[in-house]
C-alpha cells in the first residue's frame, strides 16, 4: 500500500512513488520525510485515546445521574413510609373512625312500643295503652285497619278502646326518622249485646221524644265515615242532611233518607239508623277520638 507525503511547500498530498508536486511542482526528493511519517502514525493512536476518554467520560456522567435519581426516589420513599408509620396510619385511623361514628350516631337502633293489654279474645270492650320506647323525641304511630304505620299514620296520644275485632299495629319513629319494626297484635273482641240494645232492633220505629238527645245523635254520626271490614274491604258511610250513602267509592250499595232512633239516657251516643231498607246500630263512644262503631264494627272519621 502507498503511503501518502504531503508537499512542505503547498501541503497538498502527494503520492509516495511521485517526486514533484502536481500543484507547485516542488521536488520532495529535496526533503526527508521519515519524521513526518512518524508523526502521522502517533496522531492516529492519540486521536482515538482522545475519542475513548471523551466516551468514558460521558457513560461517567449518565451513570452519576442514574444513580443520584436512583438515590432520591429511594429517600423520597423512605421518608414517606417513616412518615406513614409515625403518623400517617395514625391520621387515617382517625379520619375512618370519625365517619363511622358520624353514621353510627344518625344510625339509632330503636325498640318496638309494648301494649298493655295481651292479645286474646275478649267478651268486653277493652283499653290498650301503648307504651313508647327509651329515647329522644319518640313518637308512637299506629293503625287498627292492618295496614302498615308511618309517620303520616295516627299519632298515639291516649288509650285506644276496643269494641270489635282489631288488628292494632304500632312503630317508634324518632325526630331523625330512626324507625323501629312495627309490633303487631290481634283482639278478638265478641261484645254480649245488652237487652236495651236488643229491644232497640227489634223495635227500630220506636222514636225518643227526647229532642235533645236526637239532635246531639245527629251531630255525632254527621260526615263520612271510613270502615275496613276483616276481609280488607272499605266502605265508606256518609251521613248528611237526613241522607244515607253507603259506597265503596265507585259504587252506591246505599243513597236513601234515613230515619233513625235513640236509646235514651246516652247523650245521643248510642241509637239505629235506618235506610234503603237496612238497619244500622250505630255506637258513637267515647266522644273525641274521631270514630264511631258501625254494626259493632269501627269506622274512622274520613271528612
Amino acid at each position: 500500500m502507498n503511503e501518502l507525503k504531503f508537499c512542505p511547500k503547498c501541503g497538498a498530498k502527494i503520492e509516495n512513488t511521485e517526486r514533484f508536486c502536481g500543484e507547485c511542482g516542488f521536488d520532495t526528493e529535496t526533503m526527508d520525510y521519515s519524521d513526518e511519517t512518524v508523526q502521522n502514525n502517533e496522531i492516529e493512536p492519540k486521536t482515538n485515546f482522545l475519542q475513548q476518554r471523551e466516551t468514558q467520560k460521558k457513560s461517567s456522567k449518565t451513570a452519576i445521574i442514574i444513580i443520584s435519581a436512583i438515590v432520591v426516589s429511594i429517600a423520597l420513599i423512605g421518608g414517606l413510609l417513616f412518615w406513614w408509620f409515625g403518623q400517617g396510619h395514625t391520621l387515617f385511623n382517625k379520619t375512618v373512625s370519625s365517619g363511622v361514628d358520624k353514621n353510627a350516631e344518625n344510625q339509632v337502633i330503636i325498640e318496638p312500643p309494648s301494649y298493655s293489654l295481651n292479645a286474646g279474645s275478649y267478651t268486653s270492650e277493652q283499653v290498650v295503652e301503648i307504651s313508647k320506647p327509651n329515647g329522644e323525641d319518640i313518637q308512637v304511630y299506629f293503625t287498627i285497619d292492618g295496614s302498615d304505620p308511618t309517620a303520616k299514620s295516627s299519632k298515639y296520644e291516649s288509650p285506644i278502646v276496643l269494641k270489635t275485632n282489631t288488628t292494632l299495629k304500632s312503630r317508634a319513629i324518632d325526630k331523625n326518622g330512626n324507625q323501629s319494626e312495627i309490633k303487631t297484635i290481634a283482639y278478638t273482641i265478641a261484645i254480649e249485646q245488652s237487652a236495651t240494645q236488643e229491644q232497640t232492633n227489634i223495635n227500630p220505629t220506636v222514636e225518643s221524644s227526647d229532642a235533645a238527645e236526637r239532635t246531639q245523635f245527629e251531630n255525632n254520626i254527621e260526615g263520612t265515615w271510613k270502615m275496613t271490614e276483616s276481609s280488607g274491604f272499605v266502605l265508606y258511610y256518609q251521613f248528611k242532611n237526613g241522607n244515607l250513602i253507603v259506597t265503596d267509592g265507585g259504587s252506591d250499595y246505599v243513597n236513601s233518607a234515613y230515619t233513625f232512633t235513640i236509646v235514651p239516657g246516652n247523650n245521643g251516643t248510642i241509637g239505629s239508623v235506618t235506610a234503603g231498607g237496612h238497619t244500622l246500630a250505630i255506637d258513637c263512644n267515647p266522644l273525641g277520638d274521631s270514630a264511631i262503631y258501625i254494626n259493632g264494627t269501627y269506622a274512622a272519621f274520613f271528612q
